[in-house]
């Protein structure tokens, strides 16, 4: 796998872990993002259906959190919303899903809001700053700007995978 040819996103498969009261424009410059780097996001919440943004929009749901499994996909990405954050950060299904990601070394994304998701994860002691969020920072990033964040994050997700990891080996997932 290290020959493996880096930078290119094409076919790749993107986890959003959301659910009520999702940043819905976050969600959509990360869709689009990721679509024109030629990869797929799927919408992945706590029912199948579809889940309502902050604005009451409605977004449809691809899986839910009991069908869907982190080895599916090729990186993650948790968006704001202050109720979505609260029911994600909740939802033990996400949280293992989180922690599969980060045990596979897969590139994961989220909201300067959505840090409280991640502080529930077995790797949140291993969280960058702000300040930190090259695709060099063991593939995790938190950003406040959704547009930057997206072009960090499809950088990473071009990384492939962050072997570094498996030193860590402390996630139980």
């Amino acid at each position: 796998m290290i020959n493996t040819v880096k930078g290119n996103i094409v076919s790749r498969k993107i986890a959003i872990l959301a659910a009520d009261g999702v940043n819905g424009g976050s969600v959509a410059i990360m869709k689009d993002a990721v679509k024109k780097a030629g990869a797929t996001a799927f919408v992945i919440a706590p029912h199948l259906g579809s889940i309502t943004t902050e604005s009451n929009e409605t977004i449809a749901v691809d899986e839910s959190y009991l069908t869907a499994a982190s080895v599916l996909y090729d990186a993650v990405y948790v968006p704001g919303g202050n109720a979505s954050v609260h029911a994600v950060a909740a939802e033990s299904n996400a949280i293992h899903f989180l922690n599969q990601s980060f045990k596979h070394c897969k590139a994961i994304a989220a909201d300067t809001d959505a840090h409280l998701v991640l502080q529930n994860t077995y790797f949140a002691n291993e969280l960058p700053s702000e300040d930190d969020q090259s695709p060099e920072a063991h593939g995790l990033l938190i950003g406040a700007n959704t547009p930057k964040l997206a072009k960090l994050f499809i950088a990473a997700i071009g990384q492939q995978r962050f072997w570094e990891r498996e030193v860590i080996r402390r996630v139980p997932a």
